[in-house]
């Protein structure tokens, strides 16, 4: 195992047990993307390209039309479910944590992931903001926002996600 992989779940571990003791905050990014805001709304609906831009921190999958179940990847092969309702409004969406789902719903109600969009400035597309409100870091979450919407504007735009893996250097998992 390589020592970066063994820095990186170590991380995970101690950023997982630290999560019990603080409290939610609230994170945003926003980026701007060649496109429409009705391929966007599309886009955040489809858990596919969901699991795809979020790759190896989520899975996520759809057993209902607005049911979302998030698989977060904690490192040493453990996952937390996160079991999300979709709640959509004009240029919104709101991932919202489903309380009844969880014993300890008192700490995942905060929870919630919210999508925004509208037209860009001067044409130049959809100006989309994904807000978070986690348990977890600013800094964790910061970072797992920058790195997703990166990701789907780059899917949106171009039909693919920035990767490694063909890569001749490339190790294992790199997404």
């Amino acid at each position: 195992m390589h020592f970066l992989d063994n820095v990186r779940k170590k991380l995970a571990v101690l950023v997982f047990k630290a999560v019990g003791h603080g409290g939610p905050g609230r994170c945003a990014q926003t980026v701007t993307i060649n496109c429409g805001s009705d391929e966007v709304d599309i886009f955040w609906r489809d858990p596919e390209k969901l699991s795809q831009v979020f790759g190896n921190v989520a899975t996520v999958r759809s057993p209902e039309s607005d049911v979302f179940v998030w698989m977060l990847s904690t490192g040493a092969d453990e996952t937390q479910t996160w079991r999300t309702r979709l709640h959509s409004s004009d240029r919104e969406l709101r991932f919202v944590a489903d309380g009844a789902e969880r014993a300890d719903s008192d700490r995942s109600k905060h929870t919630a992931v919210v999508v925004g969009y509208r037209p860009a400035p001067d044409d130049l597309g959809t100006e989309v903001t994904v807000e978070a409100a986690t348990p977890f870091p600013d800094f964790i979450t910061n970072a797992v926002l920058f790195k997703v919407l990166y990701r789907a504007r780059a899917l949106l735009q171009t039909g693919e996600v920035p990767t490694l893996s063909h890569n001749p250097s490339a190790r294992e998992g790199a997404h």
